[in-house]
């Protein structure tokens, strides 16, 4: 239920995780932080074949994809708090980019609808997904699927070198303009390339989409 408190003894099936792993053929997860988290949590180390990664997946396909040029939003800033109150940070990140000249709007987990989702994702060039413990990140991959380019504080989010970047120091508690300035260098130099929105969006759909997570599941089965 909560990253930082697991296995919470409040709940079943948390307090008794050792021994459903011990009953089942495995439990599937999103990733392999989330094994070494579980396991080390449990001190379930010698079952750690029981895990099975499952990638999270969405089979959202949009209808039409608006070209980088049309989009009307540079920065979609999704803020993410469930587990760690990073909201001090995410505040300090948005100022940074508040002095510029880039368009900036914010988007709150459990604050928006899907359809207000949509209407942000297709008008946006990037996205900083600025979450802490995220395990599955269903969101992220629906807005991915619109062809906007993704950074993340997390390495599984990150799809490859043209979709997705990886920046380590948004986990940074006392400093932001360390990623405020890495993520402002890497936004320049793409917006001066010929990015193609529709080529993005179809790289993040054919990896995201759930056809592959059940074959993720079915070869950890044998």
């Amino acid at each position: 239920m909560n990253w930082n408190t697991f296995p919470d003894q409040k709940y079943w099936y948390e307090r008794k995780f050792s021994y459903l792993l011990n009953l089942s053929k495995g439990v599937a997860v999103h990733s392999k932080r989330v094994i070494d988290h579980l396991s080390s949590r449990t001190n379930t180390s010698n079952n750690i074949k029981k895990f099975r990664i499952m990638r999270p997946c969405t089979n959202l396909k949009p209808n039409k994809i608006k070209s980088f040029k049309k989009r009307e939003i540079d920065i979609l800033f999704f803020e993410k708090y469930a587990d760690l109150n990073r909201s001090e940070q995410g505040g300090k990140l948005l100022n940074f980019f508040k002095n510029t000249s880039k368009r900036l709007k914010t988007i709150k987990y459990g604050e928006y609808n899907k359809e207000t989702m949509k209407e942000l994702a297709n008008n946006s060039k990037f996205i900083i997904y600025f979450s802490f413990f995220d395990t599955g990140a269903i969101g992220l991959k629906e807005i991915q699927n619109y062809g906007v380019i993704a950074f993340s504080l997390q390495k599984e989010f990150i799809i490859d070198n043209e979709t997705s970047f990886y920046i380590p120091e948004l986990t940074n508690i006392d400093n932001m303009e360390l990623a405020f300035n890495k993520i402002m260098k890497k936004i320049e130099f793409l917006s001066k390339s010929n990015i193609d929105t529709y080529l993005i969006a179809k790289k993040n759909q054919m990896i995201n989409k759930c056809e592959n997570a059940l074959i993720d599941l079915c070869k950890s089965l044998f």
